[in-house]
């Protein structure tokens, strides 16, 4: 230390402390800035990262759910086509309940009564009606023009 204060002068001492004393925070200062922007470097791929996470974890949800939405349309068209035969076979079943109707109804207008009132007629009109609606053949149009055609009031009425 005596030879260090024979060498330099005490000014000297001062100014080589206070550079060094610089110099040390001037290292300080460019760790801490290094160390900061290595962070920010790795916290931005980090976030990224995170993000491309995220969305590959939305993917898969977003994959499942389509697979499950899938698995219900599936399901959905299934009931909806056994609910459609089910009316086709209604459809039909009443078409034959109406062309029976009809049938026996033209028996006992046309071959025993030999009349009809317009109440049944009307009646008998409607459900020809539905009948036609339904996709119903020309089978019974051939008994509804004959029903049309009888008299409207007992035979003994028209003798009067």
């Amino acid at each position: 230390m005596i030879e260090l204060l024979a060498t330099y002068s005490l000014s000297e001492i001062v100014a080589f402390l206070v550079t060094f004393a610089l110099a040390i925070k001037g290292l300080v200062s460019f760790w801490d800035w290094a160390v900061g922007r290595i962070r920010k470097v790795f916290k931005k791929e980090s976030q990224k990262d995170r993000e491309k996470q995220l969305l590959e974890e939305r993917l898969i949800r977003g994959d499942l759910k389509m697979k499950e939405l899938s698995k219900q349309q599936e399901k959905t068209s299934k009931q909806l086509e056994s609910i459609c035969n089910k009316i086709d076979m209604l459809i039909s079943s009443d078409k034959d309940n109406i062309k029976s109707y009809i049938t026996k109804e033209h028996h006992i207008f046309v071959y025993q009564k030999g009349w009809i009132d317009d109440y049944s007629l009307d009646c008998i009109e409607r459900r020809f009606q539905h009948y036609k609606d339904e996709g119903g053949n020309s089978f019974v149009e051939d008994l509804m023009n004959e029903l049309r055609e009888l008299p409207k009031r007992p035979p003994q009425d028209l003798q009067e």
